[in-house]
């Protein structure tokens, strides 16, 4: 494991795509919850009061506190998951269009050893996302939250071991994407095309005109995302989901199982 993990590593470390990628995003990582905070605070010299049902400082708003930070953080660090997508694209499909992946297989790494080198990569980059959001958070919850008892960090913990789950599903749906369409530009358009536009829109027809919410969590995107629930709304006094259910984990988990036999299929039955 090690061993393909570092072929990946050497493969990338020099290239511009990664650097200017991993940047992007451990910027944005490191920005969000200072931003937020800066942001409450401002709202709260020039907007007052949430309003008159809610008669509390946007700044009062327990978004940082230990029981409701980790869902807080997970749903908001979800949406910047894009940029690593990019990195996984960009690596496959560059790949496969300068025919090295060719030259792996021609220097003795067989076909199953490429797919395990870019499952580990994805393994990898998913682990160390969740270990920045486990200690972002504390680092977060410690300065911010007003209570700090151990009880209290760990409650609602279980969204971090599911936000890895959505980096690692999501990042495989977009690796399958890379190795089907073979270039990066196009993968890329493909992508974002169908999280912002496509899905989204058909995941509304089906769960409002349709009346099936079963179904339209059904869509590849969705059942990662669903992972973690919305939950701004709760500070709006509306009901959310506090929780990972059973039901979002087995459809999650059961395109996983999807997008690693898709990969092996992809890899191991045609041509590289």
């Amino acid at each position: 494991m090690i061993k393909l993990l570092s072929i990946e590593y050497m493969k990338l470390r020099h290239t511009r795509y990664f650097k200017v990628l991993s940047i992007l995003w451990v910027v944005a990582f490191l920005a969000i919850p200072f931003a937020t905070s800066g942001l409450l605070d401002y709202l709260d010299t020039t907007v007052g009061a949430i309003s008159e049902e809610i008669p509390i400082l946007p700044s009062q708003l327990p978004i940082f506190d230990f029981v409701d930070i980790w869902q807080n953080l997970a749903y908001v660090y979800k949406c910047i998951t894009i940029l690593l997508s990019f990195i996984i694209i960009i690596s496959v499909t560059n790949d496969l269009d300068y025919s090295i992946a060719r030259q792996n297989v021609i220097d003795g790494m067989s076909k199953s050893e490429y797919l395990r080198s870019k499952i580990y990569f994805i393994l990898a980059v998913s682990l160390i996302a969740t270990l920045a959001l486990f200690i972002l958070g504390l680092v977060a919850g410690y300065s911010l939250s007003p209570v700090t008892d151990w009880e209290y960090v760990v409650r609602n913990i279980e969204f971090v071991g599911a936000y890895f789950l959505q980096v690692f599903s999501f990042l495989m749906f977009c690796f399958v994407i890379a190795l089907l369409v073979k270039r990066a530009g196009f993968a890329i358009a493909l992508i974002i095309f169908w999280v912002y536009i496509i899905e989204p829109v058909s995941s509304s027809i089906v769960t409002y005109n349709l009346g099936s919410s079963l179904l339209g969590d059904m869509f590849p995107v969705e059942s990662s995302w669903n992972f973690i629930r919305m939950p701004i709304e709760k500070y709006f006094l509306r009901p959310v989901q506090e929780f990972v259910s059973f039901q979002d984990l087995s459809i999650g988990i059961g395109y996983i199982g999807i997008y690693l036999l898709s990969s092996w299929l992809l890899i191991t039955r045609r041509d590289l």
